[in-house]
C-alpha cells in the first residue's frame, strides 16, 4: 500500500510539473516570447526563407500537371492554416491590451493580402483577384527579404509564426497558381488592381485616423527609399513604381502563357525559314 500510495504522490508531482511546464511554455509562445531582441537574419528567419522556397519549388513540381480544382483545393490548405494563426494571434493581441479594431482591422499591404487572399481561395471568389495575386508577391518577398520586427525573438512565437506563414500565403499561393497555370491573370483588369492601390491608401491615411485615432506608417511613406526625386513626394514615386511592377506581372505572366503575340509572330516566322 505505501509503495502504491507513494507511486500515486510521484506520479501526481510528475503531471503538476508537466502542467508547470507546458503552460510556462504555452504563456512565452503565445505572450511573453522566450528571449525577445533582434534576430534578423538569425537562424529562424534563414530557416524560414529556406522552407518557404523549398516547399513552393515542391508544390510546383508536384502540382505542375494536375487540374486547377485540384490544385485550388490545396491552396485552400495553405489559407486555412495562415488564417487560423492570424486570427489566434489578433486574438492575443487582443488580450494585452490592444483594441478590437486596431488587432483585426487590417491596415498593413500584406494583412490586406492575408485576409482576403483567404478568403477568396477558401470561397473560390474570382472577381478583383489579380489584385491579391499581383500585390501579395511584392510585400511579401520584400518582407522576408528586409522583415522589420518580424523576427523578434530567437524561437518560434506565436508572432513570428502568424507573419511566417502570412507571409507564406501571400506569396506562395500566387506564384504557385501563376507557375502551375491554374490562375491566369487578365489585363484587361488591371484598373481594379490600381483602384485597389488606392483603397488600401485611403485605408491607412483616411479611416486609421477615424478608427483608431493613429497615424501609424503602415505604408512606409515616410521612411527613406533607396531612390528618392527631389520635390516629388514619396507617395507618387512609390505609386509609379507600384503602377510599373503591376504590368511588369501581367507581361511576365503573359509571356509564360505563350499570349505575346509578337514572340509568337516571330517563333512561327523562324520555324517557316
Amino acid at each position: 500500500m505505501k509503495s502504491m500510495r507513494m507511486m500515486l504522490l510521484v506520479t501526481g508531482d510528475c503531471i503538476r510539473i508537466g502542467e508547470i511546464i507546458m503552460l510556462d511554455f504555452l504563456r512565452k509562445f503565445l505572450i511573453d516570447g522566450f528571449n525577445p531582441g533582434d534576430y534578423t537574419l538569425g537562424t529562424v528567419h534563414k530557416l524560414s526563407l529556406f522552407l518557404s522556397l523549398l516547399t513552393i519549388v515542391l508544390f510546383i513540381v508536384l502540382l505542375r500537371n494536375k487540374d486547377s480544382s485540384y490544385i485550388n483545393k490545396k491552396m485552400k490548405i495553405i489559407a486555412y492554416i495562415a488564417i487560423f494563426f492570424y486570427i489566434l494571434n489578433r486574438i492575443v493581441r487582443v488580450y494585452k491590451g490592444m483594441s478590437v479594431i486596431e488587432a483585426f482591422w487590417p491596415f498593413y499591404l500584406c494583412n490586406v493580402n492575408t485576409v482576403f487572399l483567404s478568403i477568396y481561395i477558401i470561397f473560390d471568389i474570382k472577381k478583383g483577384k489579380d489584385f491579391l495575386i499581383i500585390t501579395g508577391i511584392s510585400g511579401a518577398l520584400l518582407a522576408f527579404i528586409i522583415p522589420q520586427g518580424i523576427f523578434n525573438d530567437q524561437y518560434v512565437t506565436l508572432s513570428i509564426l502568424d507573419s511566417v506563414l502570412s507571409h507564406y500565403e501571400i506569396v506562395a499561393i500566387p506564384i504557385i497558381l501563376l507557375a502551375t497555370k491554374a490562375y491566369q491573370l487578365d489585363i484587361k483588369k488591371s484598373w481594379m488592381v490600381v483602384v485597389g492601390l488606392f483603397i488600401v491608401a485611403i485605408n491607412v491615411e483616411f479611416l486609421q485616423p477615424l478608427l483608431i485615432g493613429k497615424e501609424i506608417d503602415y505604408l512606409f511613406l515616410d521612411g527613406n527609399l533607396p531612390f528618392q526625386i527631389p520635390g516629388v513626394n514619396q507617395f507618387f514615386i512609390m505609386l509609379g513604381t507600384a503602377i510599373a511592377y503591376i504590368y511588369l506581372v501581367y507581361f511576365l505572366d503573359y509571356l509564360y502563357l505563350g499570349k505575346i503575340k509578337f514572340l509568337n509572330k516571330r517563333k512561327r516566322s523562324d520555324l517557316v525559314a
